[in-house]
Formats: structure tokens, C-alpha cells, sequence
């Protein structure tokens, strides 16, 4: 008996650090367009990536930021004859500028567990073209 009390103690302690693994935020690294965008202007900013969510002026900084949610199909995955329900995802850009240059551009996942970084990727891919 207390073999398999120390058995299931040792299978509830496995998916417990198996679910913990799962909910570490995915990371954010350094992508192409992301570091395409280093040096542009305002003006070209604007121009590719369209309107921010929003802007805020700090001083000698301007800060644009940017959403984009995955597109709805890409969040349902086939299985045999049906499909089922994904995790609904996007990304925050924020675009740092000084004297009308770029500077940094960051990205931030929402949920923070998964890596969304193609949906930022796509909000200045005709930024870099």
C-alpha cells in the first residue's frame, strides 16, 4: 500500500512539473523585421505599419505600439474530419523612436506562454520590403 501511495505521489509531482513547464513565457528573441525596422523614420513607420494602437511622447522618445491577433483559421487546427480550438493569440510591437529614428522595437506575446512573434513579424513586413 504505501508503494503505491509513493507511486501516485511520484506521477502527481511529474504532471505538476509538467504543467509548470508549460506555463513559462515563450521567449522572445531578436527576428528579421524586427531588427530591420532599427533606423528607419516616424514617417516610414507610419507609412508601411499604419496607425499604432497607440502613441505616447516622453520627452525626446516617441513610442508607437501595435497589436495583431492571429487571423481566426489559424486558430483552429484540422484533426480527421473536424478540428478543434487553439489557444486565441497575438502580439504587442512597441516601436521606440529618438530624433525620428528608431531605436528598439519589443516584443511582448499575449498569452505570454506562446510564441507570437509571427504575428509582430507581419505588422512591419511591408516595412522592410
Amino acid at each position: 500500500m504505501a508503494v503505491q501511495n509513493l507511486f501516485f505521489i511520484g506521477l502527481i509531482l511529474a504532471g505538476g512539473a509538467a504543467l509548470v513547464s508549460c506555463s513559462t513565457p515563450a521567449h522572445v528573441g531578436e527576428y528579421p523585421n524586427q531588427q530591420r525596422m532599427m533606423g528607419q523614420s516616424q514617417s516610414a513607420i507610419l507609412a508601411c505599419a499604419g496607425t499604432p494602437k497607440k502613441e505616447t511622447i516622453d520627452g525626446e522618445r516617441t513610442v508607437l505600439r501595435y497589436y495583431r491577433e492571429a487571423p481566426i483559421l489559424e486558430e483552429s487546427r484540422p484533426v480527421g474530419k473536424g478540428s478543434f480550438a487553439t489557444i486565441r493569440h497575438g502580439c504587442w510591437a512597441t516601436v521606440i523612436l529618438s530624433d525620428d529614428r528608431v531605436v528598439d522595437v519589443q516584443y511582448r506575446f499575449v498569452p505570454p506562454t506562446f510564441d507570437a512573434s509571427n504575428d509582430c513579424e507581419e505588422i512591419f513586413e511591408t516595412c522592410v520590403r
